[in-house]
């Protein structure tokens, strides 16, 4: 699958997201946000097209059925924001903060973490598709009962990460770390590791590994 990077025009408008909370649409497109303190509110059902977000805060924000395609977030913090059953279409994350956000039935398609934390965050009955986490922290996020097509775990920390019910074939976590990590056995076919990672696997389905002579 060809990677789709967000589709974003050279002019912006300047715009505040603080404006649209009272209204009924609330939709901003082609606009340029940044610096914006839009902790602890109520953004449900949030549209944003063709936009660029930079340095804005929405922890322990309500931000459910979000629809965001082409944008790009810089340095904005999402910590303990619930995102559950949101939209993401060929959207960037770049340094951005996720610590213990949820995304229950969220469905993002092409869509990229880069340098972000998401810590002890929740992907339960969620759908990524050509999603891609590079030189991110995922420690202790749970994965359950999620859809999996062509995602990229690129030099990410997965310690502790847990995938349940969870069909991991076809992901690559050969380059990433960890010192533990779980995930329903029976659906670890078609999984890529490194040889070091392999003898730890091995090892979880019950083999014992002896040291070559």
């Amino acid at each position: 699958m060809k990677k789709e990077t967000p589709r974003i025009p050279e002019t912006l408008v300047e715009q505040s997201l603080q404006w649209v909370l009272d209204e009924e649409d609330r939709e901003l497109v082609c606009s340029n946000i940044s610096q914006e303190d839009l902790s602890d509110l109520f953004l449900e059902k949030l549209i944003l097209s063709k936009c660029v977000v930079t340095r804005c805060t929405f922890a322990r924000s309500h931000m459910m059925k979000a629809d965001c395609t082409d944008v790009r977030f810089v340095n904005c913090d999402f910590s303990n924001v619930d995102l559950s059953e949101s939209l993401f279409h060929r959207v960037e994350f770049i340094d951005c903060k996720f610590i213990g956000s949820q995304f229950t039935n969220a469905h993002m398609s092409h869509s990229t973490f880069t340098n972000c934390v998401l810590n002890v965050s929740n992907f339960i009955d969620v759908t990524l598709k050509g999603t891609q986490f590079v030189r991110s922290s995922l420690r202790q996020v749970n994965v359950a009962h999620a859809k999996l097509k062509q995602l990229t775990l690129d030099t990410c920390d997965i310690d502790e990460c847990s995938f349940h019910e969870t069909s991991l074939k076809g992901v690559d976590i050969s380059t990433c770390t960890y010192h533990s990590f779980q995930a329903s056995q029976d659906l670890l076919a078609g999984l890529i590791v490194s040889k070091e990672q392999a003898i730890g696997f091995a090892r979880l389905l019950g083999l014992t590994v002896k040291d070559e002579m």
